[in-house]
């Protein structure tokens, strides 16, 4: 067993032995033994936490510590304590896998980068619901393969309008943004705040209480945020259908692209639409994406045609 390993046991030993004495201090609670036992044991659940830091350091190990703190709820349900905690590895991934791999428009996470993301429980703690999570890290000189990852994580949590929204998006990828809005949708379905805590293998500390409200507001922001994008297309094909009066058209490229929109507002009204003729034309492309639901909306505009003779 590594060091950090052999710590992060004892830490663990010690966190359960005051939860247990907890327990029983809430059956007896003026048993004064209880008392005085479930003092030292906290003194040496503290002892066992700092000395972890100590080692995490010393072996690149980065520590989350991650606390739900109930606001709408006293209950602690399993299914919602288990979405947060998975929401979160989602979250922490896509924003490795955007360092790594690129910006992505889908909630897709590479296999190596979520195997160097990935967050491992070293144990839980009372006060709330806590637990120490651990990820192993490589540090040069100047930083480590985490930490681009971990500032970002506290960066996104600042978002407070639909501006900041897009950038996020344009950033680090519509993907990490849809993952933040499933964090936060998880946390308040279960009635959580939650306490993200990292201390960094260079001694960094950062951290933070996301309230409920907080969550609301990154949630109302992205689901009424929306990505346009638009291009003009040129391309060589049948006019298989057309209506001047409806403003509708139908444009297929042989063994390409098959385009069905309306007339762009100054197409020629007096223009003649021959179905079945061959035509060049120019389209134009808008695509919108919507980031809570990851769905991409497009609208073809059909701007003009000219005979291919």
């Amino acid at each position: 067993m590594s060091d950090y390993a052999f710590v992060a046991d004892r830490a663990r030993r010690a966190f359960a032995s005051v939860a247990r004495l907890e327990s029983a201090l809430a059956r007896a609670p003026e048993d004064s033994s209880i008392q005085i036992n479930l003092a030292a044991k906290r003194k040496l659940a503290r002892q066992a936490q700092e000395q972890l830091y100590v080692v995490a350091e010393r072996n690149q190990i980065e520590i989350c510590n991650y606390r739900l703190l109930p606001e709408a709820t006293e209950r602690y349900a399993l299914p919602y304590v288990s979405k947060s905690l998975l929401e979160y590895q989602n979250l922490f991934s896509q924003i490795y896998d955007s360092f790594k791999n690129g910006l992505k428009a889908r909630t897709r996470i590479g296999k190596e980068a979520w195997d160097e993301s990935l967050l491992e429980l070293a144990y839980s703690y009372s006060g709330s619901l806590g637990v120490v999570l651990l990820a192993t890290s490589e540090r040069d000189f100047f930083e480590g393969k985490l930490d681009n990852s971990i500032d970002a994580l506290f960066q996104i949590l600042e978002i407070d309008s639909r501006s900041a929204v897009r950038d996020v998006a344009h950033t680090l990828g519509n993907a990490v943004v849809k993952r933040l809005h499933d964090w936060s949708a998880a946390n308040i379905e279960g009635g959580f705040a939650t306490d993200v805590r990292w201390n960094r293998s260079d001694g960094k500390q950062l951290g933070q209480i996301i309230n409920r409200r907080q969550m609301e507001v990154i949630v109302d922001l992205i689901e009424a945020t929306s990505d346009e994008q638009t291009r003009d297309i040129d391309a060589i094909g049948l006019l298989v259908g057309g209506d001047l009066n409806s403003g509708s058209f139908h444009f297929v490229v042989p063994n390409g692209s098959d385009y069905r929109g309306y007339l762009a507002d100054d197409f020629f009204p007096d223009a003649e639409l021959t179905l079945g003729k061959t035509y060049i034309a120019r389209i134009r492309e808008t695509s919108t994406t919507v980031y809570a639901t990851e769905k991409i909306d497009q609208k073809f505009e059909l701007l003009f045609l000219k005979d291919l003779g």
